[in-house]
């Protein structure tokens, strides 16, 4: 399971759940898009996950979030493509 709560809250939730004595696995802060961007267009995922891959890849860089919504010919577009 997983709860959402304001990033201001974390340390109350945590006290609540082991409070609770239920066992977790996680207890991090994450940011979670309050919106999708959906990409239908091949060129644009795969030039968007370039970026992405670059981001990641460079060392000043601790994470890389994304809102990135693939339809589901584009995924499947760039699935058929690592094969």
């Amino acid at each position: 399971w997983e709860i959402i709560s304001d990033a201001n809250d974390n340390v109350e939730v945590r006290k609540a759940v082991q409070a609770a004595n239920l066992d977790y696995d996680s207890a991090e802060v994450q940011f979670v898009a309050l919106f999708d961007q959906e990409v239908d267009n091949v060129e644009v995922a795969q030039r968007t996950f370039r970026i992405i891959e670059a981001l990641e890849d460079c060392d000043d860089v601790q994470n890389v979030y994304s809102n990135v919504s693939l339809t589901d010919d584009v995924a499947a577009a760039l699935e058929a493509e690592d094969q």
